[in-house]
């Protein structure tokens, strides 16, 4: 492509890269390239999200621009992202066309033929940049002309098809902000237009309409609308991958989907100081040059709309009249209203008032002074006085003076306002006289911040405490919460746990007491003995103290995790009694209260329950940005997903959670998360990388003494293993769950990975010594009841067994199968399937193997669907897969073709054969009359013996 004369007024070179780290982005898609650059990148890959529909239309523009020539205008608000899409149609231009690009500048829209003399200087031959092309030069306009000459248009069709007759190609004319273009050009553009039809010049256009009269409005028109939530929620993780979750809900609803805001917004988040201040009011601010852009629209405003708008900006509320009750008190007059709806900022909806765009109200809070602000503040005041939090928060916005009654309202309303509860309990401190209620609101601010994930915020509030003395109930809240501070710090349980006893041990006044929420993070560290010794018998003592408290998820999911023996039972009745709930529709009554249920269905081993529960509170505690519980909650769902075999759901998951994780920098969440990764590759037999991953979580847990998560990596290992046939590999990673000299050692991971075990144990000759773990896991199921286990169980007792009892075994363990443990069943098929074709009963194996591979399907678990694939081609079914070219040529059996498959991989021959089911000796057998078919000597040779 051939770009003309870009050194011209108007233009401003797009920023380099280094550039781009230290400036504001400005490209209205929020790419980061400067919107005046409309240069092609033809190697580059595109940026934009969630223009899907749009990009198909444009690519058609283009084809048509090639052929004969093509007009479009794309139509949209402020910051929607015409201008990404223009310079990406640029780039899929590539080569080919000749490009003249001007964009329409707001000083010279009243400036007669001014964008006219920018497009006819675009047309020069290069040679000048600011000659004219051949025969526009006679008649040429200057800016500030009162009259433009007639035949201007047809002057300009000539000076258009010219530009690109010297190259032999295509124009593409690219008008970027038209509506900014002057009547006179416009008028000039419209009727150059039928002169170029058929000759190959298109023009593509970007107007906003809220900004003057319609841009041509005969041409086809692409509007552009919103990016939807998920394509925001995209835009957003690449420019602002660190901000807060509560940020990162805050900045996708203001932004409601314009790029541009979602942008700016979030580069100003993360490159200045975030005040108390800026998160109390009204909206967050935009950044300087997209703030400057919107509130260029209030500049014609007569000083009563401008003043409505600020009002109704400031207010909570969008009920008319309040609005006008306030407006009255601010002296604003009341023509206000109706000067702001004719110029089309605001719609009267009955006795409601809406912003006619996303991005007005921040502009004009943040553009007006901090007089403006109080006087519309004090006013809203004083019509709220029936609510005392409202008026305390329109108070506060406005004053730093001490005032014991706007903070004592504060504190008292946040409870109703959790997703701002950090924000206003610190006002509240900030407003407080007295040193020892200031105290006491920062901890309820730090707990808040807790409860929010915001771990920088809770040390930020804990170190503004002063010396102040403070009671027993205050002191247990501090050390809680340091304790919280540490566990998702340095992720050392011993620490955790002195700091936790520190809190538990204090004289709290308060139920629940402060440190019990935080058990459910430290969930699996209390079933291990230091756990165990050190908070159990304080658990214990809470319960003697009032037996009603058995009502109480958290304490009671902290018992369970500590003696599943003597609690389980009182666990199962507040499942039970929560079900109940759910059936009735009145699920979760109080969501930061039930996701203790989560923990407590987890404690139980029971994942329908938890998953169900857990999908239940996660959505309500993220609404009410309590992200520190829902991360909590989503390392136990994924828990869940795991025993339930969904893949999808526990990516999902991992997703969500390790960009919560990263921006609360909570590395071991983070590796929480990176475990339930590395089980879906386990199950889909994908290596690339998995050592790697699952070394980075050993190295993380292993010196911290963090065994579940050690022993959840150990896990994983020890699955892929056996999804490749190396069961000794296998056995020596998941003894390390539950052997004396493991370093992974975890009661509770080492009953889940059971099967595994004894599967890697029967096929290596460990038969005795897996047979231990099946009986203590028995046992400890005798309490727990769980029918996960139960299935666990049932297969070990049928892999360890032979004859008739190990077909009982099979039998029973389907028969109870559970539908929502379908990777489980799905092994258990397979294992059974495998046992009966052993013992050459082929037509009684197909049913379990064919139901094997289509669990194993569903479930995108490919390794375990390959191997039951095999065992039914050794059953003497065929595949549903054709038969490769190589087995074809050389007239292999199917069992021939996959161990052929197998040993080109480079499988050994014992591995092959644990992998199909027989002996290294008839593996051995199948690979010599392979070697005879295929004329090669060696297994080194067969893989070009196949590619040939």
């Amino acid at each position: 492509m051939r770009a003309l004369s870009h050194d011209l007024p108007g233009f401003r070179p797009g920023p380099t890269g280094r550039d781009r780290g230290a400036n504001p982005p400005g490209g209205a898609d929020g790419t980061g390239t400067d919107r005046d650059a409309l240069r092609p990148a033809p190697a580059a890959r595109s940026a934009l999200l969630g223009r899907e529909t749009e990009m198909r239309v444009l690519k058609r523009f283009l084809s048509d621009a090639r052929a004969s020539g093509a007009a479009l205008v794309v139509r949209g608000a402020s910051g929607i992202g015409k201008t990404a899409l223009l310079e990406e149609t640029t780039r899929l231009a590539g080569t080919g066309f000749t490009l003249l690009d001007v964009r329409g500048l707001r000083a010279e829209a009243d400036l007669p033929a001014a964008a006219l003399t920018r497009i006819l200087l675009r047309c020069g031959s290069g040679t000048d940049r600011h000659t004219p092309p051949d025969g526009a030069g006679g008649w040429l306009p200057v800016h500030g002309a009162s009259t433009v000459p007639r035949d201007a248009g047809a002057a300009l069709a000539q000076a258009l098809h010219s530009a690109g007759a010297s190259a032999h190609e295509p124009v593409l004319l690219v008008l970027d902000d038209a509506h900014w273009f002057d009547a006179e050009s416009l008028d000039a553009l419209g009727r150059a237009l039928p002169r170029l039809a058929g000759k190959r010049v298109s023009v593509l256009l970007s107007a906003d309409p809220a900004a003057g009269p319609a841009v041509l409005p005969g041409l086809p028109g692409l509007s552009l609308g919103p990016l939807d939530h998920r394509s925001s929620a995209r835009l957003l993780h690449r420019h602002g991958p660190g901000l807060p979750p509560a940020l990162h809900e805050r900045v996708l609803r203001e932004a409601c989907g314009h790029p541009a805001a979602v942008v700016s917004l979030a580069w100003n988040l993360q490159v200045r100081e975030v005040t108390t201040a800026a998160l109390l009011a009204p909206a967050l601010p935009l950044g300087k040059r997209l703030q400057e852009k919107v509130a260029a629209r209030f500049d014609a405003l007569p000083p009563a709309a401008r003043g409505f708008l600020l009002l109704t900006a400031e207010a909570h509320t969008d009920r008319l009249p309040v609005l006008r009750a306030a407006a009255r008190m601010a002296g604003v007059p009341a023509r206000g209203l109706e000067a702001a709806a004719e110029a089309g900022l605001v719609t009267v909806d009955g006795d409601r008032l809406r912003f006619n765009g996303p991005l007005l109200r921040s502009a004009l809070h943040w553009s007006a002074s901090l007089a403006e602000r109080r006087r519309m503040n004090l006013a809203l005041a004083a019509v709220h006085t029936d609510d005392d939090y409202r008026h305390a928060l329109y108070v506060a916005a406005v004053t730093a003076q001490p005032d014991e009654a706007t903070a004592a309202a504060l504190e008292k309303g946040a409870t109703r306002d959790p997703a701002r509860a950090v924000t206003v309990l610190e006002a509240a401190a900030e407003l407080t006289p007295d040193p020892r209620r200031r105290t006491r609101r920062l901890i309820r601010a730090a707990q808040a911040a807790q409860t929010g994930g915001q771990p920088d915020d809770v040390r930020r509030l804990l170190d503004l405490i002063t010396d102040a003395p403070v009671d027993a109930s205050l002191a247990a809240a501090v050390a809680a919460l340091e304790a919280g501070v540490a566990y998702h710090s340095d992720s050392v349980p011993a620490h955790t746990l002195s700091l936790l006893l520190r809190s538990a041990t204090a004289k709290s006044t308060g139920w629940p007491p402060p440190f019990l929420p935080l058990t459910g993070a430290i969930a699996p560290e209390l079933c291990e003995p230091v756990g165990r010794e050190a908070v159990g018998p304080l658990l214990e003592a809470l319960l003697r103290k009032n037996p009603a408290r058995a009502d109480c998820p958290f304490l009671v999911s902290a018992l369970c995790w500590t003696d599943r023996d003597n609690h389980s039972a009182t666990a199962r009745a507040l499942l039970a009694k929560a079900a109940r709930s759910v059936r009735e529709g009145t699920f979760p009554r109080d969501p930061a209260r039930d996701a203790g249920l989560v923990i407590a269905a987890s404690a139980l081993d029971e994942p329908v329950a938890a998953e169900q529960y857990a999908t239940g509170v996660l959505a309500p505690l993220t609404t009410r940005g309590q992200f520190g519980l829902a991360l909590m909650v989503l390392a136990h769902l994924q828990i869940a997903r795991v025993h339930l075999g969904d893949r999808e759901g526990l990516m999902d998951d991992a997703r969500t959670g390790l960009r919560w994780a990263r921006s609360a920098a909570n590395a071991h969440a983070e590796m929480v998360f990176e475990a339930g990764v590395a089980h879906t590759r386990a199950w889909t037999g994908d290596e690339e990388g998995h050592r790697e991953l699952t070394d980075r979580i050993l190295a993380f847990a292993l010196p911290r003494r963090l065994h579940m998560l050690a022993a959840r990596s150990r896990w994983a290992r020890g699955l892929l293993a056996l999804a490749h046939g190396r069961p000794e590999e296998a056995y020596e990673e998941l003894r390390m769950l539950s052997a004396a000299d493991g370093d992974a050692r975890h009661p509770v991971v080492a009953a889940w990975a059971l099967g595994d075990l004894v599967a890697a144990g029967v096929a290596t000759g460990h038969a005795e010594e897996v047979r231990r773990q099946v009986d203590l896991v028995r046992e400890a199921n005798r309490a727990v009841g769980s029918a996960l286990l139960r299935h666990l169980i049932g297969r070990s007792e049928a892999l360890l067994g032979e004859g008739p009892r190990a077909e009982r075994h099979f039998s029973a363990t389907l028969a109870e199968q559970d539908d929502a443990l379908r990777f489980e069943s799905a092994r258990t098929h397979l294992a059974f399937g495998e046992w009966l074709r052993r013992r050459r009963r082929l037509l009684d194996a197909r049913p379990h193997l064919q139901r094997a591979r289509e669990l194993f399907g569903t479930l995108g678990a490919t390794a375990w669907e390959r191997r039951a694939a095999s065992e039914l081609l050794a059953a003497g079914q065929a595949g549903d897969t054709s038969r490769p070219v190589w087995a074809e040529k050389y007239d292999l059996t199917p069992r021939e073709t996959e161990v052929t498959r197998l040993a080109a991989d480079g499988l050994s021959n014992q591995r092959i054969g644990w992998q199909l089911g027989m002996s290294h000796r008839t593996v051995a057998s199948h690979l010599s009359r392979v070697f005879a078919k295929t004329g090669v000597t060696t297994r080194k040779h067969l893989p070009a013996a196949l590619r040939g």
